[in-house]
């Protein structure tokens, strides 16, 4: 097994579908490489958007409300 099966296999928290392991390496490193990109962007996005959500909430609470959520 290589590297970059050992990393889909992280990326998608199991083995990949038979078509994605038919691909071949140079597919499948830019296949993770694009699920990785992806997730980092997901992340920083929900984050965004948790710290604008924060705003609505009056500023004695929203250390209440982070603990809450978080």
């Amino acid at each position: 097994m290589s590297e970059v099966d050992d990393r889909l296999r992280r990326l998608l928290a199991g083995d990949p579908p038979a078509s994605v392991a038919a691909l071949d390496e140079e597919h499948r490193q830019a296949l993770a490489d694009l699920l990785a990109e992806s997730r980092r962007r997901q992340a920083a996005s929900l984050e965004e958007a948790f710290t604008a959500t924060l705003k609505f909430v009056p500023f004695p609470l929203r250390k209440i409300v982070k603990k809450v959520l978080l």
